[in-house]
């Protein structure tokens, strides 16, 4: 008898994956990767604030965390602007400005607090 039509010799001998397979696949590796955003304790949300706040009073580099499900994105600028109607904050980077959502922040420090901190 044939190698092909013993054991498992049919389905090793006809391996192939349709594009909808593969698709599915990479979904499914999507969906479980996801993260669930941490909930923020008052005190850092305090801090947060604050540093926003001197950021924009004194125009001072911040460098903020924002939330993502598959990955945090750190972006480094001045805040500009405080939209308390629309939650929202408008940062000038290198490349422009970028409005991020107060819901999505993850941390926001001072750039000369992160520089102290690499030299201790």
């Amino acid at each position: 008898m044939s190698k092909k039509l013993s054991g498992n010799g049919l389905w090793e001998s006809t391996r192939m994956m349709l594009p909808q397979h593969k698709e599915q696949i990479l979904e499914h590796d999507r969906r479980y990767n996801k993260r669930v955003k941490p909930l923020l304790h008052e005190d850092e949300w305090e801090l947060i604030i604050q540093n926003i706040s001197l950021s924009h009073s004194y125009t001072e580099d911040v460098e903020i965390e924002i939330f993502g499900e598959y990955g945090n994105k750190i972006i480094s600028g001045v805040v500009t602007s405080v939209s308390q109607y629309a939650k929202k904050l408008k940062i000038e980077c290198d490349d422009g400005y970028e409005w991020v959502d107060f819901d999505e922040l993850i941390s926001v420090r001072l750039i000369h607090e992160v520089l102290r901190d690499e030299v201790n």
